[in-house]
């Protein structure tokens, strides 16, 4: 079941990229992450890309995905792929 939280998340990253979508993501995905922390999900997971020269490190600390949002349109379009499911 989504949560509300996850769904904000998703909606915010359907939206082209700019810098004002990058930054309602990265807020969305800290509202998102302190929920989880509130319901009691304290792990510490990392998001991992395999992709090959890419424009942002390739394993990032979930609590740094927010920076990676809100600084690199590479790095939300595969957040945005991620999330909405999209190809």
């Amino acid at each position: 079941m989504a949560t509300k939280e996850f769904e904000e998340l998703k909606e915010a990253l359907k939206k082209p990229v700019s810098k004002e979508a990058m930054t309602e993501a990265a807020q969305a995905f800290k509202k998102y992450q302190a929920a989880e922390l509130a319901r009691g999900k304290q792990s510490k997971p990392t998001l991992v890309s395999l992709g090959y020269k890419k424009t942002y490190p390739h394993a990032v600390p979930v609590d740094k995905i927010p920076d990676e949002l809100a600084k690199n349109p590479e790095f939300y379009n595969l957040m945005k792929r991620v999330v909405t499911k999209e190809k």
